[in-house]
């Protein structure tokens, strides 16, 4: 061969070759820019919702007040609370949810993917574990440990009640009885836009909280439980501000809030009224306010994932699938 005919062949070799990675590098980039377009304009929608629910909530605030869900309010006559007693009653009712946050692995549990119209191929998997050796990654899954991350109340048999943003994102969960009991849990389903969790924990059934049929009215006592920071169980006593849609979170559900103040852990507790029955559960923080989900509601979409659940569970158990109409 000669020396003229191994030039031609490699110039050709590396024109072909730069075309290819051009055309590689030309498909990168729209495929990044796709994504980036998508989420931008995901996170607008979310800020528009955010904006319009705010300004409703700001006008009509005393209208709000009144909206409850399905129980009534609580027009009996008032009691004076000893919140000693009624805390000691509720200890035996309420855990502390430990969990292990997923690994970053490679990223393949980046939430990006789960958005309508963001495309996963190559070239953005390529992209992920460059993100994943750049940040070392390995090195920060292998510092993860049990730590504890919410609180919970039993309300039937090994049921748990909580809220759905306590269990997201866990790979293991455990919880810790007032008692300092340590159970294996599991999630047996969640719904992040309401917030609420439904887990099962091992061993013997916990004593269930009792549940309130009125919800209390503004202005009204009440107390949360959880357990901060996680160095065991507290309290935390106010009363109820009021009744309003959150601008925060996708749902057209009112939530209730409370002047008891919360950190950390707190999430997931349960709060109880005067009489010492279960009213709501803590959702998170609201300013000088703590927002919390109506016990009523908490329940409701309880059974949803529950039935949801065993609908799943038929399915599984059917080779063909028959039963899951």
């Amino acid at each position: 061969m000669s020396r003229a005919k191994a030039w031609r062949r490699a110039a050709l070799a590396t024109y072909i070759t730069a075309g290819a990675a051009l055309t590689l590098a030309g498909y990168t980039v729209a495929t990044t820019a796709a994504n980036a377009n998508t989420l931008r304009d995901t996170r607008e929608r979310i800020e528009d919702f955010q904006r319009e629910q705010t300004a409703i909530a700001e006008n009509a605030i005393s209208a709000a007040s009144v909206r409850r869900g399905t129980l009534p309010p609580d027009t009996r006559p008032p009691v004076a609370p000893d919140w000693p007693k009624l805390a000691e009653r509720a200890m035996p009712s309420v855990v502390a949810l430990a969990g292990i946050d997923k690994p970053y692995g490679t990223g393949q549990n980046n939430h990006a993917w789960r958005i309508p119209g963001v495309q996963q191929n190559a070239a953005t998997a390529a992209l992920t574990h460059v993100r994943a050796w750049h940040r070392d990654w390995p090195k920060e899954d292998a510092k993860r440990r049990q730590r504890i991350i919410c609180g919970g109340v039993a309300v039937e048999g090994n049921k748990v009640l909580t809220v759905a943003h306590c269990v997201e994102g866990q790979e293991a969960l455990r919880v810790r009885t007032a008692g300092g009991e340590w159970r294996e849990a599991r999630v047996i389903g969640a719904d992040i836009s309401r917030d609420v969790a439904l887990i099962e924990i091992e061993g013997d059934p916990l004593p269930p909280i009792p549940v309130a049929g009125v919800m209390p009215r503004q202005g009204q006592d009440v107390m949360a439980i959880g357990s901060p920071g996680g160095y065991g169980f507290a309290v935390g006593v106010g009363i109820v501000a009021w009744y309003g849609r959150d601008a925060a979170m996708l749902s057209p559900d009112d939530f209730m809030l409370v002047t008891a103040s919360i950190i950390g852990g707190n999430s997931g507790g349960v709060v109880v009224n005067t009489r010492g029955e279960a009213v709501s559960l803590v959702s998170y923080g609201y300013g000088i306010y703590t927002q919390t989900v109506p016990i009523d509601r908490a329940q409701t979409v309880a059974a949803e994932i529950e039935r949801r659940a065993e609908l799943i569970g038929r399915c599984k158990a059917q080779a063909d699938g028959a039963a899951c109409g």
